[in-house]
């Protein structure tokens, strides 16, 4: 340690400076906490660069380029501009693919959603054996997607299937029906499969939106005079809509990416039927090795996520502005 004298201030008060000649300066304590949050969400950082930023990045040079099995492993293949998405835009089977997924979205968020909100309703009732129905509600959501596929498969194929002997039985047919094999029908198997899928989440969510209504909200409808289905409209509906609109958005992300329930029911057939744009550019990525139409077609899945995600973001955080305005 070395001693300073500094020029004094005054003739008697000389000012004596000490100096830490070997030892570094400390960090400051709000530098370390900076530095400290850094190293915590490295890890997450990571995983996010690796998991997702990669694989797209990767997907949408893809699509820019023309891929084969010989290129595929070098990173680097020839320059095919806007080659890919022409094909997708000429080729009916990429069209009818993206008109199915639309169509099968649409529908399945309909029917899942009509379906969650009576059986949320239903459960919000007192009655023996309401404990067991809602667990009963979750089965689904026990089995992975391609499990399912299979299942569903066993249930409508036109020999033995459990669909058509029921149908039989019943007398409303009286020869199988070809579920699976007739192209205007198989769209149909694999929305019922989806419906059954996606119910459980619709139901969970709003199910538990209703518990957060106000019990006197409700009695005070009730002292008004409000049949049950104003009350349902005017009073109910209007409290749990952001819960509503953020669970209609989570469910189109979920059903617009389906491909396992599909590959294992019907593989996309009969002659194309149940394409949607995951089986399709799966086929023409791993099928048919045309790996930059494939990675084409899935773009357009990523325009969809795109624009859903800031929805999604725009909604939430919406829906936490009316409920603080609401606590104040």
């Amino acid at each position: 340690m070395t001693t300073e004298t500094a020029s004094p201030t005054s003739e008697t008060e000389p000012i004596v400076r000490t100096v830490d000649a070997g030892r570094p300066r400390r960090m400051s304590s709000w530098r370390r906490q900076q530095l400290a949050g850094w190293l915590f969400l490295a890890p997450a950082i990571a995983y996010v660069l690796f998991a997702f930023a990669l694989p797209i990045v990767y997907n949408v040079m893809l699509s820019f380029e023309h891929t084969s099995p010989a290129t595929i492993s070098d990173f680097t293949a020839p320059w095919a501009g806007l080659a890919n998405y022409r094909f997708i835009y000429h080729d009916p089977t990429s069209r009818e693919a993206i008109v199915h997924t639309l169509v099968f979205t649409v529908g399945s968020l309909a029917a899942q959603f009509l379906i969650g909100f009576s059986l949320a309703l239903l459960f919000s009732l007192r009655f023996p054996g309401r404990t067991v129905g809602r667990s009963l509600v979750i089965v689904p959501w026990l089995l992975p997607l391609i499990v399912t596929g299979v299942i569903f498969r066993f249930m409508f194929q036109a020999e033995g299937g459990a669909i058509n002997q029921v149908l039989i039985d019943v007398g409303i047919i009286h020869h199988p029906t070809q579920w699976l094999n007739d192209p205007s029908l198989a769209m149909w198997t694999i929305l019922v499969a989806n419906i059954w899928l996606g119910v459980p989440f619709f139901t969970l969510l709003l199910y538990s939106a209703l518990q957060d209504v106000p019990a006197e909200v409700r009695e005070a409808a009730i002292i008004d005079g409000a049949s049950p289905w104003q009350r349902l409209r005017l009073v109910i509906v209007p409290i749990i809509l952001p819960v509503i609109e953020v669970t209609l958005l989570l469910g189109f992300v979920f059903t617009v990416k389906v491909f396992d329930l599909v590959i294992g029911l019907t593989g996309g057939g009969p002659a194309n039927a149940t394409q949607l744009i995951t089986t399709w550019s799966y086929n023409l990525s791993f099928q048919v090795f045309s790996f930059g139409e494939g990675a084409a077609l899935n773009n357009v899945l990523l325009v969809m996520a795109l624009v859903a995600a800031p929805l999604y973001l725009w909604l939430s955080r919406d829906s936490l502005r009316r409920s603080s305005g609401g606590a104040r």
